[in-house]
């Protein structure tokens, strides 16, 4: 075998496993904790803990669903990504310079990530009444000790 057809080769093979990892974990999560993890603690409390009225079940359905979609063109922009790390590392065989592209095109992402996941905190916050506020602050604070969101 040539070493271009094995480079072609282990190039494929690196962008199928990134990209399949990618999608796999962004279905299903990973191990550790993942950039929008807050964001999920925060709709499990409120729809489940906290007694809502009917206006605000609207409210926060709206906010939810305003999200979701940034939410996932985040994570299919996340696996892209990874895939372009695991086609720059195998072309390169280094940390060159397509792969720093690549890798800052990942902490984008996760930042812009982390940001929307505020943003639907403070917008979920807003919708409730004094009293849920202070249960979601708190658990809000809670969940920021741990560790990062």
């Amino acid at each position: 075998m040539t070493v271009f057809w094995r480079n072609l080769l282990i190039t494929a093979v690196l962008a199928f496993a990134a990209a399949f990892a990618g999608a796999k974990f962004g279905a299903q999560g990973t191990g550790h904790r993942p950039p929008n993890l807050l964001r999920e603690s925060v709709f499990q409390m409120v729809h489940h803990d906290l007694k809502l009225t009917p206006a605000q079940e609207v409210a926060i359905g709206k906010i939810d669903q305003r999200y979701e979609h940034q939410r996932n063109v985040l994570r299919a922009d996340i696996s892209s990504a990874d895939a372009e790390l695991a086609q720059a590392l195998a072309a390169e065989m280094s940390l060159g310079t397509s792969a720093e592209r690549a890798l800052s095109h990942i902490q984008g992402s996760l930042g812009q990530m982390q940001r929307e996941a505020v943003l639907y905190v403070l917008d979920v916050r807003a919708v409730l009444n004094p009293d849920q506020q202070m249960v979601l602050d708190r658990k809000i604070f809670e969940s920021l000790a741990l560790g990062p969101f």
